[in-house]
């Protein structure tokens, strides 16, 4: 037992330093920003909890559209508002930084990617990465003519468990959406059945929930030198990194220059290129280190995030019968079930198309987005954010609003509809995929996906619920996506070949 002396020491100087910190977090001569009180050192940590999206709504609820909290020593603003976003995401470069988790960095220390960089090179990527993904397919029919033929594939694959139960619905599309991106990434497919891609997608799967589980180390890095690590994470890291050093390695072998075969090959074209030129981007090892890190943030971002999405409206489609009848009606009516459905029968498909925006609504997958990151120290309407601050868009809470949505709680396609419903009709206050200049750069993809996969397999399959194993509640697992409860399924072919 520590003496009483040093017990005192110890509290006089925890207060001292929590009087700065607290301190330093008010800033004279703007209106305060409103917050729950966190501890010294931890902050509002333990507050967050291990679901911090329910946190953050009941958090707005009382404080309103933007509130402050501190993540250990990190001050952080929620914004619970979707003009607010909109405007501190759209109008100043100042606050499109990216947050940084301290030791979870691919290559240690040293943050590369898309996702998680900010200034220069961050620019430099993402211009690179959207011409090459147009230049390959983006936006093109040969992209949609890539998906399709993921969606024929595996609606023939489904086809083998017709009458069977179906457990790994969500892996079966993770791996079919990943096709059609790694085709134009590494001009190569995976099959449904591949030990090695299968492993990846359960272990990425398990270290993004064990991460949300162990939320104070994340947020707080030296916590890891007196509470249990997410070990997981390490062991997982090493494997996904050898698979994207190999598939790069693989390229160089076999790199010809007058014929780029794919995104990896022009990204080693542009190496190549400056490769007597130290203050390039795309120069030296570090250049090579940072595609294999932006291989796994497109390979993130464009599968397990639209894998997840389509798992939700395949789950509420399946425990509401009448929303999946209308929809198989709408189909009908325009494909007459002869063809399969195309990008072009969207105009003409107002109720699917409702039921995709009321998915993206009612189930974000990222439910507070990515966080954004103070470069400078601005004023934001009334208030002032520091250098450093992190910035949330509270998405969860935007899309339960009841202010903005009449029963935010209930699976309402309806709401995106005229009131006739045969017009379909946009919600601003949707942010699923975030707003300003780092607004998703594969929104188009995921929701032309999206749409292909949905309704094409429930063109072809009525789908239920296996009666051999309980219903699923709607209740989400938490990691750091929203998946659905696992849940088991049958389908019936409707259609006669």
């Amino acid at each position: 037992m520590l003496p009483l002396s040093l017990t005192l020491a110890t509290i006089f100087i925890a207060t001292l330093g929590f009087l700065y910190w607290y301190r330093k977090t008010r800033d004279k001569g703007y209106k305060p920003i409103p917050g729950p009180i966190g501890l010294p050192m931890l902050g509002n940590v333990l507050q967050v909890g291990s679901k911090m999206h329910l946190q953050f709504s009941r958090w707005a609820n009382k404080y309103g559209e933007i509130f402050q909290i501190h993540l250990g020593n990190r001050r952080s603003v929620v914004i619970s508002d979707p003009q607010m976003v909109k405007e501190i995401f759209s109008n100043d470069p100042a606050f499109t930084g990216r947050a940084i988790f301290e030791g979870y960095e691919a290559y240690t220390n040293e943050p590369l990617g898309i996702a998680s960089i900010e200034g220069e090179m961050w620019e430099v990527h993402r211009r690179f990465l959207l011409r090459q993904l147009r230049d390959f397919g983006f936006g093109k029919s040969s992209m949609e003519e890539l998906v399709q033929e993921e969606v024929k594939m595996l609606i023939a694959h489904l086809k083998t468990f017709e009458g069977q139960p179906i457990k790994n619905l969500k892996q079966m599309l993770q791996i079919s959406v990943l096709n059609s991106l790694w085709m134009i990434i590494s001009n190569k497919r995976f099959s449904q059945d591949d030990p090695a891609v299968k492993e990846m997608m359960s272990d990425l799967q398990r270290v993004l929930e064990e991460m949300m589980k162990n939320i104070i180390v994340l947020f707080v890095p030296w916590t890891k030198y007196i509470l249990p690590s997410i070990k997981v994470f390490d062991e997982v890291k090493a494997k996904g990194l050898q698979f994207y050093i190999d598939a790069v390695d693989a390229h160089k072998s076999t790199y010809q220059e007058d014929n780029l075969r794919d995104f990896i090959d022009a990204y080693l074209k542009e190496m190549k290129s400056q490769s007597s030129n130290p203050s390039s981007m795309f120069y030296g090892d570090k250049a090579e280190r940072q595609l294999h890190v932006l291989l796994g943030d497109i390979m993130f971002a464009g599968n397990d995030t639209t894998a997840t999405t389509i798992s939700w409206a395949i789950l509420y489609l399946t425990k509401f019968r009448d929303i999946q009848e209308r929809i198989q009606k709408e189909i009908h009516d325009v494909t007459g079930d002869a063809r399969p459905v195309a990008l072009s029968d969207r105009p003409k498909m107002p109720y699917t198309m409702a039921v995709i925006e009321e998915t993206f609504r009612i189930s974000p997958v990222i439910p507070t987005g990515l966080q954004h990151r103070a470069i400078k120290g601005r004023e934001f309407r009334d208030y002032f954010i520091p250098e450093d601050t992190w910035i949330f868009a509270n998405i969860y809470h935007i899309h339960h609003d009841e202010k903005l949505w009449t029963d935010p709680k209930k699976f309402k396609p309806e709401r995106f509809l005229s009131e006739d419903g045969t017009v379909f009709k946009k919600n601003s206050n949707l942010l699923t995929f975030s707003i300003g200049r780092r607004q998703c750069v594969g929104e188009t993809l995921a929701r032309d996906s999206f749409f292909l996969f949905l309704t094409n397999i429930f063109q072809r399959y009525s789908i239920t619920f296996d009666p051999e194993f309980p219903e699923p509640s709607l209740e989400p697992v938490v990691g750091f996506l929203l998946s659905p409860q696992p849940f088991t399924i049958q389908i019936q072919d409707r259609i006669v070949d």
